[in-house]
């Protein structure tokens, strides 16, 4: 086996189990927003979009204070978020996100969030790689470069709107539910 084989074959175990778990995760979080009675798929999947995208706003707020040196860290913090996000929306519809197909259809939600589908398919499934785009997509790049003070209410609003982005993308896949503004 090759060595670019065997490195896309340990980036999709790597991001199997990270859906895995997060599956898990996605499951508790939805059994705490349904303890108060009976609701809805949609409003649970609203709810967790709503929370996430307020962590989303507090990650990059503070990933842009620190400038350059946040700029990593944003990029592969957020991404994990859009990624956790997306697994706890297709637990609240229901879909299974088992095997290859189910990372598939985590990857395609990202990729069509972002405008970069295609380079997500053709490139191994590395959870860095799909940081760095988004990074580079959305000018995270030289946003560190700014006076710190003024990046972190910036990054935080990009990270805002990528959320939002990447969760009506997860509600119209998961759930077929389009957000009118």
């Amino acid at each position: 086996m090759s060595r670019l084989a065997r490195a896309k074959e340990v980036a999709a175990h790597k991001l199997r189990d990270l859906i895995r778990d997060e599956r898990r995760r996605a499951r508790f979080h939805i059994e705490l927003i349904e303890r108060d009675g009976p609701i809805s798929r949609d409003r649970v999947a609203h709810i967790v979009l709503a929370r996430w995208v307020k962590a989303a706003q507090v990650e990059g707020g503070a990933t842009g204070a620190l400038g350059l040196i946040g700029v990593p860290l944003d990029a592969l913090v957020f991404t994990y978020f859009q990624l956790a996000m997306i697994v706890t929306v297709a637990e609240a519809y229901g879909h299974d996100l088992e095997g290859h197909g189910g990372e598939d259809r985590v990857l395609g939600v990202l990729g069509r969030a972002h405008g970069v589908e295609d380079v997500l398919r053709a490139s191994p499934r590395v959870i860095g790689a799909i940081a760095k785009a988004i990074a580079l997509k959305h000018g995270l790049g030289s946003l560190g470069r700014v006076v710190p003070l003024v990046a972190a209410p910036i990054a935080a609003r990009i990270n805002e709107r990528a959320m939002i982005r990447t969760g009506q993308e997860a509600l119209r896949t998961f759930g077929n539910v389009y957000l009118l503004e």
